[in-house]
């Protein structure tokens, strides 16, 4: 028989049991002692990644979602949404506490450029409402505890499955508070297990609000570990699906940041999108492998490139992508990898585009001459895996010196990519069709051992103009030219020099490379002298000298260099 009043009796009980929104989290700052660093405001990660901060949080936010695809469950494209909004404080349950800890950040002994930047932060605050960016993914994993608690809390540390996971030294995160005028960042994030919902601020040593005879750390936590119920999660945070979501609570105003955002999606993960690889929602505009070209052509109305900064172009890179020849080359330690080759007299840099799996730009090299343009992509797990290794925390450049335990190894890689790209060049540009031609107008093209990643960058669309070298500063060899002459399937090359004085038995060393970085090879045969290695002894004459035909111990076109080893 139905009983009423026990129905009602258990329904009141089902309400008052449910879990509700948990209204006694708060913001945590562990006490300072002398034995921790002392942090300013002035963070120099947060200061760098706060230059261009749409820049920042678009590589830093969707390179994390990218390695995070959930391919156990059959998803084959992440899906990235970027959307701005408000939220009134009374829907975050003592949040606007980390309000009274900035203005403590406030100190006598800060310099004035250091209270000055606090201060500028306690301007943004409102009375009621913060404004908010959220980066949401979908089609992936979430994440665990421990990934959970190396995103919120981890410096230098990453417990990314993926062992070539572009964020791997958990640097990035500082674009994140960089963005917010509360320096502060809320992660929502479902997987297998359930909900996560932390918070997590990054300030300065500061003396607490509530007792000024306590010192705090500069780093607090809103919430902590554990798994959640959807329901103890303020709505705007709460997640029905797998992914993850990143909050910047107290977002700076960025002048126009949707088309600013919409150019840095663009500009770096115009690759992954056209090959279906993402999808990427900024407000309500959707940017798909259909759509990547109209929004390419719309943002980007000429094809002028920078080699690096916030004017970047992909329009050549994506037009090569198109319609340019491919090769394929197996690589020292990162397996087969691509190149696309393609000419248009519009594309200024000369410059080889470099990707690898997630396939987020990584860096421009001028390997080519104006006109053309290239993409290199390294697109399978071990590879994708070594180059990671060698790359830098901002993730734009391949460096062998990075890591000391794969340094040689690298060096052959990056070397090995060079030459494929230089082989393939030539091969593309007809070069490889001219009987000879003076090594000099391709000087671009030989920079053989990888070693120019590390010098300083040049002026953007300019050619390298090395330092003299010791060659030129030679005292018995003046100027002096070599040309490559392509003779029965191999090249040699001829050697004029002037000489403002003679002498007998001198030794000269040929090397090939450019001025920072010469690589030895072998002479294996002269025309005039006599050989040893990759030595030539000459008698040299006032004026005039001249060796008709040397040829060397390498099967492709190089740049050879001469300096004279008697001094």
């Amino acid at each position: 028989m139905f009983n009423k009043s026990s129905y009602i009796e258990f329904i009141v009980g089902e309400i008052f049991n449910k879990k509700k929104t948990d209204m006694s989290i708060k913001w945590q700052f562990a006490e300072h002692t002398e034995l921790n660093d002392i942090v300013g405001f002035k963070d120099n990660d947060i200061e760098k990644f706060g230059v261009n901060p749409a820049k920042s949080i678009v590589r830093e936010a969707i390179q994390n979602s990218c390695d995070a695809l959930d391919i156990n469950n059959g998803q084959t494209q992440v899906e990235v949404v970027i959307k701005t909004g408000t939220i009134k404080k009374s829907e975050l349950p003592n949040f606007s506490a980390i309000e009274g800890h900035i203005k403590s950040c406030v100190n006598t002994e800060n310099d004035e450029a250091e209270n000055k930047e606090i201060q500028r932060h306690i301007e943004a605050f409102s009375q009621d409402s913060y404004s908010y960016l959220e980066i949401s993914d979908y089609n992936t994993t979430g994440m665990g505890e421990k990934p959970f608690q190396s995103l919120t809390q981890g410096i230098f540390k990453s417990t990314k499955a993926t062992s070539g996971s572009q964020g791997s030294k958990g640097v990035g995160k500082a674009a994140y508070y960089a963005s917010s005028y509360l320096r502060t960042m809320l992660v929502s994030t479902r997987n297998d297990e359930g909900n996560r919902y932390r918070g997590a601020a990054k300030l300065s040593n500061h003396v607490s609000p509530f007792d000024v005879g306590t010192q705090y750390n500069y780093k607090g936590f809103y919430g902590d570990l554990s798994v959640k119920q959807n329901s103890e999660i303020p709505s705007l945070f709460q997640r029905d699906k797998k992914g993850t979501s990143v909050f910047v609570i107290g977002f700076w105003d960025i002048a126009d940041f949707r088309g600013e955002v919409i150019r840095e999606v663009l500009r770096n993960y115009w690759f992954a999108i056209a090959e279906e690889q993402l999808i990427v929602r900024v407000e309500d505009e959707t940017i798909n492998a259909e759509r990547i070209e109209g929004y390419i052509n719309f943002y980007f109305r000429d094809y002028r490139d920078y080699k690096s900064g916030h004017k970047q172009n992909p329009r050549s890179f994506f037009e090569v992508y198109k319609n340019g020849t491919t090769y394929t080359k197996h690589i020292a330690n990162i397996g087969n990898c691509k190149l696309w080759l393609h000419k248009n007299e519009a594309y200024n840099l000369g410059a080889v585009a470099r990707f690898r799996q997630t396939k987020m730009l990584i860096f421009k090299e001028n390997d080519l001459d104006a006109g053309f343009a290239g993409i290199f992509l390294c697109d399978n797990t071990e590879g994708n895996a070594f180059l990671k290794n060698i790359e830098n925390d901002a993730h734009d450049t391949w460096n062998p010196n990075l890591n000391h335990s794969v340094t040689e190894q690298a060096k052959i890689t990056l070397g090995e990519i060079k030459e494929f790209i230089r082989e393939k060049y030539i091969l593309y540009s007809g070069l490889g069709n001219q009987s000879s031609f003076n090594i000099d107008a391709l000087d671009n093209l030989f920079s053989f051992s990888g070693g120019n990643i590390v010098s300083k960058q040049k002026k953007d669309g300019d050619r390298i103009k090395p330092e003299p070298s010791e060659d030129t500063k030679d005292r018995l060899i003046g100027k002096h030219s070599f040309k490559a002459i392509y003779s029965n399937g191999k090249y040699v090359y001829r050697l004029i020099f002037n000489s403002k004085k003679a002498a007998n038995n001198q030794r000269f060393k040929i090397s090939i490379g450019t001025d920072s970085s010469k690589d030895v090879i072998n002479i294996t045969n002269a025309s005039n002298g006599r050989i040893e290695g990759n030595t030539l002894e000459l008698d040299v004459k006032k004026g005039e000298n001249i060796v008709n035909t040397i040829e060397l111990d390498c099967p492709y076109l190089v740049a050879p260099s001469i300096t004279t080893l008697n001094k």
